[in-house]
């Protein structure tokens, strides 16, 4: 099943979904970082769900990762029964993760009831990489001191957060010979947010190993999240030698990316200049000119913000 998602607009959702959607990827993790469900699920087993479900009330539903795996019994033995394992990615504390999971769940129990089939269990799995710390309840209810007879009706909700912040670099270094592209990847994810000398023991690792199909997904998406395709190039440089880099820009041509992140700054200006124009009827070529003279994708993004906010022409043309 082919993941479809614009590594420009979501590069965290791009990427993680480039690698969990990997059946073995995703046994690696359970295996690792989740052995007691491992046990329980029958080796090479994992199918990649069809993640668009239908709702009766919400018509369509897309799901960030979902497998269908087989069961074994207490003795080890496989069944007929089956879990299913859904992957929620988060780079930022989402209040609305609760109800979302548990939404996700009724609408899998619709579709059990539709085709006729016992419920199955569903494991919600919340993979979080972000800066802040993850304040979200993982179980409910979270009412105390209430009568027995009433809390086996409230809202009852578990999920297993997956909090990369928790995780030491060591472990993930350590032991990258487990799955190279799996633990690079979190370890990638990881430390996103923080100065790119965080991630150089990573990529210097993948080049020393020669993992080039991992190496390459990190650098893109590295490239698109920091804008900073010269210090990325810098430590690449540093790590792997010229020949490395060699391969690497050749890559890049190849894949367009150089010229997928001008495409993008060129449609922020425009967006930039189309509000403006929205406006106040037209935008002097002088003005567009300066907006066209910048590159960086985040002052684009402010003044997009004051492109709705300013109260004139004159007022926005200060702020340049």
């Amino acid at each position: 099943m082919e993941i479809v998602l614009s590594i420009e607009k979501q590069p965290h959702d791009w990427f993680f979904k480039v690698i969990f959607s990997q059946s073995k990827n995703v046994e690696s993790f359970l295996e690792i970082f989740l052995p007691k469900i491992y046990k329980s699920i029958v080796p090479n087993s994992l199918k990649l769900s069809d993640t668009e479900k239908l709702s009766k009330k919400y018509k369509k539903l897309f799901l960030d990762i979902a497998f269908d795996c087989k069961l074994k019994d207490k003795d080890g033995n496989e069944t007929d029964g089956q879990i299913y394992i859904v992957f929620e990615h988060k780079s930022y504390p989402d209040k609305h993760t609760p109800s979302q999971i548990s939404f996700y769940k009724s609408v899998m129990m619709e579709e059990d009831e539709r085709l006729s089939r016992p419920y199955r269990p569903v494991i919600p799995i919340v993979f979080y990489h972000g800066e802040k710390p993850w304040n979200i309840p993982t179980k409910i209810p979270q009412l105390q001191n209430i009568d027995d007879y009433l809390e086996e009706y409230t809202h009852s909700l578990s999920y297993i957060l997956f909090d990369t912040t928790k995780l030491e670099d060591i472990f993930l270094i350590e032991n990258l010979y487990l799955n190279a592209c799996l633990l690079s990847a979190i370890y990638t994810m990881k430390n996103i947010f923080k100065d790119l000398e965080h991630l150089k023991p990573i990529l210097e690792k993948l080049v020393l190993e020669d993992v080039r199909e991992c190496l390459y997904i990190i650098i893109d998406y590295t490239v698109i999240v920091k804008k900073d395709l010269e210090t990325i190039e810098k430590v690449l440089e540093e790590i792997g030698g010229e020949e490395k880099m060699m391969t690497l820009t050749e890559k890049w041509k190849m894949e367009g990316l150089q010229e997928g992140l001008k495409r993008l700054i060129q449609e922020s200006q425009e967006a930039v200049i189309e509000i403006l124009e929205i406006r106040f009827g037209s935008v002097s070529d002088e003005l567009k000119s300066k907006i066209k003279a910048i590159e960086d994708l985040e002052k684009l993004k402010n003044l997009r913000r004051e492109a709705v906010k300013t109260q004139s022409i004159e007022d926005f043309s200060k702020i340049l």
